[in-house]
């Protein structure tokens, strides 16, 4: 991973070093998810493409959606288009809990969730992932390499549990999840990926498995420790709440919460890592920010803008690269003819990267998403948390809890590459991570 002094406040915006980024050796195989996973590669033939466009897949064909307004209108019709969550395929996986959830069911379990991300609460959020964050990051060794695409699940699987869930996990369990988050979430894609070919063997099916074991026992502690609010309406208590004598959901509920809660957090988290170490001084400017807050020990995100557009652009290069819809019936979008039970791909990456949208797209650069930007910022083009019915009904907290880890992660560590250099890959996952990226986190020397 080369390290650049470039894109930071007060300095010219440039590209970063070639080759700082390389595709990881899974991908190698398949031309097709070479196509999928490289943004770059997709965003060069949009202006080209058609609305639709018909890309071989090992024996079947995919669907792309190229136009803007009609991948919308695809991701948000759930009459049409069926969500990857309640596939068959990851039925242990989801365990029938809110993510594999359709129509009416799903949107009446997110109803449920819906009194437990109040604005009172949200802004209730800051003060304690700064807490957490930083008995998080004390555990952390300074004096050897940190991986931090596990060292990132651990501190989001952490913030979730703690400050969303209202419990605890013994620290050895935390340690396992944080180790087992990669392979579930590769189990998760390998399963989907391949449930058109059910002949074809799913890598690390032995591993999933005990991952999958791995959390269950996560779940079990969180409903062991959980701590109810005093008015009863944080997440668990509204879910047991609404099934009464039925701890079976609560259960199912839980599990996939921490699931889909993990993963997007752990991702950004660990890529968010990666860009402060190409991009060194943004660390000190992360720093300042929180620094000037009025109460540096109550940060809030709204008081964190250079935070808070650190990870929308984050989310804007390393987000999720596509959506997958299937099918329930043929049905013709733009113009072309798609069967039943097709596999429809949204390319959010590609779209993050237009050249008619974004300034330089290929260019790491924060100060695009600052209040007073020309042009002014599009937050809600990232589409970062999904679109349409199966919007994550928890963004809202995560917008406000991730600006504030990053905030306190750069004010406790330094963090740099242990290997500068090197290429970086990433990871075939649900949410795609930087793979092999390890670093030093040196503990900052007390402020004055």
């Amino acid at each position: 991973m080369s390290v650049d002094r470039t894109a930071c406040p007060g300095q010219p915006v440039v590209p970063p070093g070639a080759g700082a980024l390389a595709p990881a050796g899974a991908l190698a195989p398949s031309r097709a998810l070479r196509f999928w996973l490289d943004p770059a590669n997709l965003a060069a033939r949009l202006e080209q493409a058609g609305p639709v466009v018909p890309t071989r897949t090992g024996p079947t064909t995919a669907f792309q959606v190229n136009d803007p307004a009609l991948l919308r209108k695809v991701g948000s019709d759930e009459d049409t288009f069926r969500f990857w969550g309640p596939d068959p395929s990851l039925r242990d996986f989801n365990g029938h809990g809110v993510v594999g959830l359709e129509g009416a069911a799903h949107r009446e379990r997110r109803a449920v969730m819906r009194p437990a991300f109040t604005a009172s609460r949200l802004t209730a959020l800051g003060p304690s992932v700064q807490a957490r964050t930083r008995q998080l990051l004390a555990e952390l060794p300074a004096d050897r390499p940190l991986d931090m695409r596990v060292e990132m699940s651990r501190l989001a699987c952490g913030l979730l549990v703690s400050c969303v869930l209202n419990s605890e996990l013994a620290p050895g369990t935390l340690s396992k999840i944080a180790s087992a988050r990669s392979t579930l979430s590769g189990g998760i894609f390998w399963r989907y990926a391949l449930a058109p070919w059910p002949w074809v063997p799913v890598p690390r099916r032995r591993a999933s498995r005990r991952a999958l074991a791995e959390l269950d026992e996560a779940v079990r502690q969180v409903r062991a420790h959980h701590r109810p609010a005093p008015d009863r309406q944080d997440l668990v208590s509204v879910l047991e709440a609404a099934a009464p004598g039925n701890p079976h959901v609560v259960q199912r509920d839980v599990r996939a919460l921490l699931i889909a809660g993990m993963e997007t957090s752990a991702s950004t988290l660990a890529w968010a890592c990666y860009e402060l170490g190409r991009h060194p001084h943004y660390q000190q400017a992360l720093r300042d920010e929180a620094d000037a807050a009025p109460d540096t020990d109550r940060l809030q995100a709204h008081q964190l803008p250079l935070a808070t557009a650190f990870v929308q652009e984050v989310t804007r290069l390393h987000g999720i690269p596509f959506l997958v819809r299937r099918t329930r019936h043929e049905t013709r979008q733009g113009g072309v003819h798609i069967p039943a039970g097709a596999v429809v791909t949204l390319p959010l990456g590609a779209l993050r990267r237009d050249r008619n949208r974004y300034r330089h797209p290929d260019v790491f650069d924060p100060q695009r998403w600052l209040p007073h930007a020309d042009p002014p910022p599009a937050p809600a083009a990232l589409l970062a948390y999904g679109l349409g019915p199966r919007y994550c009904p928890g963004a809202a907290a995560a917008d406000a809890m991730l600006p504030v880890a990053l905030a306190t992660l750069a004010g406790s560590r330094t963090l740099r590459p242990a290997r500068p250099g090197r290429k970086i890959g990433v990871s075939l996952e649900l949410t795609p991570t930087p793979k092999g990226l390890t670093m030093y986190a040196t503990p900052c020397a007390p402020r004055n």
